[in-house]
């Protein structure tokens, strides 16, 4: 009989043809493919009813089953980590009837993902009035990453709902920013909801899909968290990312 309890779900996109690093979740990261190690900072996190891999190509398919996670196949064309992590969930509910309550969207380039920050996460998207939420890592003037267009700076309002995403340096001036951490939680109706909506401008210019559901008017909450994040975007982040381990500085 299929258990009734809403259900909090990890869904990982991991696209093999990835435009500026293909093959990226089968990179070898301090010993583990990528792709192995976001399972395994997820199941550390001890929150999730089921951790689910969506991606496109059978080897990363393989790696992440050996690792502990459930697979569902989805269409290469699909266009952003969102459509492919919702189409997963739908799959999954349907060959499992099961109900989703919420679920978290884990990046598969972040191989060093907090369980301190997942935890978060689902603390705040289970709060009244919160239908999707994310994370932010405060960082001082002086951070060179500020430059970086791929490092993603948000801007909130004075409930710590998101205003702006950007790769630019935001706000402008002296002082700290916001670099937005890429972990998304939604509930289930929004979710649904979300993935309905039309590509906007800002989301084009920018080339980042959480611009669509503002401009759509939906608010985000944006949690804080101080724990570094190390995303892998590039070869080039990914050899920083291994001079970081045989320095002992990650695990």
């Amino acid at each position: 009989m299929a258990d009734p309890r809403p259900q909090l779900i990890a869904v990982i996109p991991a696209r093999h043809g990835s435009t500026r690093f293909p093959a990226k979740p089968l990179v070898d990261v301090g010993g583990q493919p990528m792709i192995a190690r976001v399972v395994g900072r997820a199941q550390a996190a001890d929150i999730f009813d089921e951790i689910i891999v969506a991606t496109d190509h059978e080897e990363i398919a393989l790696v992440a089953r050996t690792a502990g996670a459930v697979v569902e196949m989805t269409d290469s064309e699909i266009p952003n980590g969102t459509l492919r992590s919702y189409t997963a969930l739908s799959q999954w509910e349907k060959s499992h009837g099961q109900t989703t309550g919420w679920m978290i969207n884990i990046q598969g380039d972040e191989p060093f993902v907090h369980v301190e920050q997942l935890q978060k996460l689902a603390q705040l998207i289970r709060k009244p009035g919160i239908s999707i939420a994310t994370l932010a890592r405060p960082k001082p003037a002086d951070d060179a990453e500020r430059s970086n267009p791929n490092r993603v700076k948000v801007v909130c309002d004075l409930n710590g709902s998101a205003l702006y995403f950007s790769r630019s340096p935001i706000p402008n001036g002296e002082g700290p920013w916001l670099e937005h951490v890429g972990l998304y939680a939604f509930n289930r109706s929004a979710l649904e909801s979300i993935v309905q909506l039309h590509a906007t401008e800002l989301e084009k210019r920018e080339r980042l899909e959480q611009l669509r559901w503002l401009e759509h008017g939906w608010r985000i909450a944006v949690g804080r968290t101080t724990h570094p994040t190390h995303a892998i975007d590039t070869p080039q982040d990914l050899i920083h990312i291994q001079d970081l381990i045989n320095r002992g500085e990650l695990h």
